[in-house]
């Protein structure tokens, strides 16, 4: 599951001791023999040979160093992580993310690590997994958790107990120790296995071996895992339980360097809390990536920023960060200016006086000091960041609504309904945001939506002209890693017979061009691969976008653009996301799901919210408060203290803004009246010398377009005559010969149709023999002939295919009755 420690025999040969993995250090005291020093020695060099032949190529977690468990007063060691002079290229393709830049992690703080889709945040986290940076230290035990969460037939309990590999690795180590003891052949070792062993033990008691399973149990349980929830498999879990998973997997180590890759991706709000409470209190070095402000400003010591191939580092959370940066770039700005304007002072001060004999020593002086400049190193201008755009294609009109959802129940089984008489209805026009905590039925509403699964009870009428593109909260394993973009479009929509120029054309419209369309899928981040499941989903223009948490594996930018191009989508939309900003800004209808599976439909986010998460809290609460109100009164006080919130801000907001509309007015007449002033003065003399002249042209040109206006209408006139009576000759030239076809092709179809019902019998002909007897309608009849239906294969149809054909229910019962009379 996690790639910080493997095997023995993950590692290439040359990375492996003939006797033992790693040489320990002796006790203090203690000397090291001349064969450990060459041993070490060796070791070192065949571990350089490694390093240059892995190229760019090979991805950072398939050479991995093991960390050094066996030391003595590991605790006391300084855990701090700094590593000079670090490259860093894109796996597979060889581009240079990092140049000669310095990362640096003191212990026990809390980064969270920033910078654009594909900058090379998480392959920056992979290789500080790995162990291949030259100078990290050996002991640090170090814990990525991933954006995309593995899952295995493993229940919880199992799965987050074996997840430490240093239990295995101890085990192993334990049972070498003890053959190096039962051997009798003297072999000379620079360590002693009984010293050995001790060290071991002393290591299980440190991690507690023993109370492994104990210390699962007790961390999943807090995580709000059920005895049910324990008992399944971790691959049957949702996606948000999944990542308490893996967080549990985290606590369970306690790792030296603890790396989180998107850890709010399918968490729900509660458990985006209590993430935010538990790693306040770590206790450890932390390094986050995140594209949730507000939880980076929860969380966060320090923001790691990746930008123009370096790691810049900002004391205080993300908007700590915001703002110096913002002042960094203002400073940058001020000083290129001053800068320019300086040498353009100095260069015109030597152009004035470069031949003037009195100031040439001042001029001389100008020139070394630009010189100097320019050794230096002339400031650049701050580039300003271009801004992404999405855009969502746009889908045709529809007459009726997307979907209607009326009275509708649904369970996996019989006696346990996930959901409880929803009423639901979507249009174009809707923008609607789905809410509950994980597992209540979000992603199950959606299926029910598609069709992809059928209601218990009640019943769900979607519109079968409407396209839909759903976006899963799964959604990278539908991607082909070995495919580019542009062929995952083309293998995926064979039928359309797409080419490179369409395909990179769409792709574009989701801010991925150039070498990134060209570049192998598993090869790009998370957030690029989001865009290529956006391109590949929206291609047949769908009218409905159903989205299951888009915004995980996006960056801040990236989630920017995306609510930008739902906001000018002309489709309706339906999503489920447990991003409060992205749902604030484009959401105008909630949906909110409460744990036993009642729904109701909210215009505030904040009444949903309170709707579909007080209520998992409900027992907890009564158990420490016995005079709790109930939920809705609670949420009706709520609702009353924000609209007298609101109002008072309106009013504030409203009495602001005609100040500042005042003040503006005031402003712009000001001014008007000063320009008028000034405007009037020059136009006087003006308008008195131009007055005649005007007066004098004004006529001959009255004159001039009298004649010509005179001349163009009676030429068009002439033109407009000709045109019309063509027209009209060719227009009742093209009736005559349309009628006349018209009337042929009837007769043809006429003559057709009665030579063929003349030479075939009829295929109805036993069932319209007992229609009078049954009252079966001749239109029904009709509509079976339509189909192509006999008295052969009418009897293999049930009820529910003739309603589909059209008939009505009584028909089809008549139908099928007579059928059984000549069957």
């Amino acid at each position: 599951f996690f790639p910080f420690f493997p095997p023995l025999s993950a590692f290439p040969r040359c990375l492996r001791s003939q006797k033992s993995p790693r040489e320990m250090p002796k006790k203090k005291g203690g000397k090291k023999g001349k064969k450990g020093q060459r041993a070490n020695k060796n070791r070192d060099k065949k571990f350089d040979e490694v390093k240059k032949v892995f190229n760019a190529e090979d991805d950072y977690e398939k050479v991995e160093k093991k960390p050094l468990y066996l030391v003595e007063d590991l605790a006391s060691i300084k855990k701090d992580v700094v590593v000079e002079d670090l490259d860093m290229v894109e796996p597979g393709k060889g581009k240079l993310l990092l140049s000669k830049t310095r990362l640096k992690l003191a212990q026990k703080r809390r980064y969270g690590l920033c910078g654009k889709n594909g900058i090379g945040k998480t392959t920056l986290m992979r290789l500080v997994a790995s162990g291949q940076l030259k100078e990290f230290p050996e002991h640090l035990k170090v814990l990525h958790v991933r954006q995309e969460v593995p899952c295995d037939d493993r229940k919880v309990i199992q799965f987050v107990a074996e997840c430490d590999e240093e239990f295995k690795f101890l085990e192993k180590e334990e049972e070498r120790m003890y053959d190096l003891l039962e051997k009798e052949d003297g072999e000379e070792l620079d360590f002693d296995p009984q010293d050995r062993l001790e060290l071991i033990e002393q290591r299980r008691k440190d991690i507690g071996v023993d109370t492994s399973v104990a210390r699962a149990t007790n961390i999943v349980m807090g995580l709000g895992f059920t005895k049910q929830m324990r008992e399944k498999k971790t691959r049957d879990l949702s996606g948000g339980w999944r990542a308490r998973v893996a967080l549990a997997c985290a606590l369970f180590v306690e790792p030296d360097l603890l790396l989180l890759d998107e850890p709010t991706n399918h968490l729900d709000f509660p458990g985006v809390t209590w993430l935010q409470n538990f790693l306040r209190e770590y206790k450890k070095t932390c390094v986050v990536v995140s594209h949730d402000k507000t939880f980076l400003n929860e969380i966060s010591t320090d923001i790691i920023h990746i930008e123009l191939q370096k790691l810049n580092y900002y004391k205080g959370n993300y908007k700590a960060f915001e703002k110096a940066r913002a002042e960094n770039r203002r400073s940058a700005q001020k000083a290129f200016e001053a800068q320019q304007m300086k040498i353009g002072k100095m260069k015109e001060f030597i152009e004035r006086y470069r031949k003037d004999q009195n100031k040439a020593s001042l001029v001389q002086s100008r020139v070394k000091e630009m010189e100097k400049l320019e050794r230096e190193g002339l400031l650049e201008a701050p580039k300003e960041e271009k801004k992404l755009v999405f855009r969502f294609p746009e889908p045709t009109k529809l007459d009726h609504d997307i979907a209607r959802i009326i009275d509708m129940d649904f369970g996996y089984e019989e006696k346990k309904l996930v959901l409880k008489k929803a009423n639901f209805n979507v249009t174009m026009q809707d923008r609607v945001g789905v809410l509950g905590v994980n597992g209540c039925g979000k992603s199950t509403l959606l299926k029910l939506i598609l069709k992809k699964l059928e209601p218990t009870n009640g019943k769900i009428e979607f519109n079968r002209y409407a396209r839909v593109a759903y976006f899963t909260q799964h959604h990278m394993d539908l991607l082909d890693p070995k495919l580019t973009p542009v062929e995952f479009l083309q293998q995926t929509f064979k039928e359309d017979n797409i080419k490179t120029h369409e395909a990179r054309q769409h792709l574009g419209r989701f801010a991925l061009s150039g070498d990134l369309q060209l570049q192998q899928i598993g090869l790009l981040s998370g957030g690029q691969k989001s865009r290529v499941s956006f391109a590949a989903l929206t291609w047949k223009h769908p009218h409905v976008l159903v989205m299951d948490e888009p915004t995980n594996h996006l960056d801040i930018e990236t989630i920017e653009a995306l609510v930008d191009a739902v906001k000018n989508f002309k489709g309706g939309v339906i999503m489920v996301s447990h991003d409060q900003y992205f749902l604030d800004k484009i959401a105008e209808e909630f949906w909110g799901i409460d744990d036993q599976g009642h729904s109701e439909k909210f215009e505030d986010l904040d009444e949903a919210k309170e709707f579909a998460y007080a209520q998992c809290y409900e027992e907890k609460v009564k158990k420490g408060k016995k005079n709790m109100d109930s939920k809705r009164a609670k949420i009706q006080q709520n609702k009353k203290e924000r609209e007298a919130a609101k109002k008072l801000e309106k009013k504030k907001y409203h009495e602001k803004k005609r100040a500042e509309e005042k003040k503006k007015q005031d402003e712009i007449k000001r001014q008007k009246e000063a320009k008028a002033a000034e405007q009037r003065k020059a136009f006087e003399e003006e308008m008195k010398r131009r007055e005649i002249e005007e007066e004098k042209e004004r006529k001959e040109k009255e004159a001039k377009e009298k004649k010509e206006r005179e001349e163009r209408e009676a030429r068009e006139a002439k033109e407009k005559a000709e045109r019309e009576a063509k027209e009209k000759a060719e227009r009742e030239r093209k009736e005559k010969e349309a009628a006349k076809a018209k009337a042929a092709l009837e007769a043809k179809k006429k003559a057709e149709e009665e030579a063929k019902k003349a030479a075939a019998p009829d295929p109805l002909a036993q069932l319209v023999a007992c229609a009078k007897d049954f009252k079966i309608d001749p239109k029904s009849i009709q509509v079976l002939r339509e189909n192509e239906i006999d008295d052969e294969t009418i009897g293999e149809l049930s009820k529910q295919d003739l309603k589909e054909l059209g008939l009505k229910m009584a028909q089809a019962v008549r139908i099928l009755k007579a059928v059984k009379t000549f069957a």
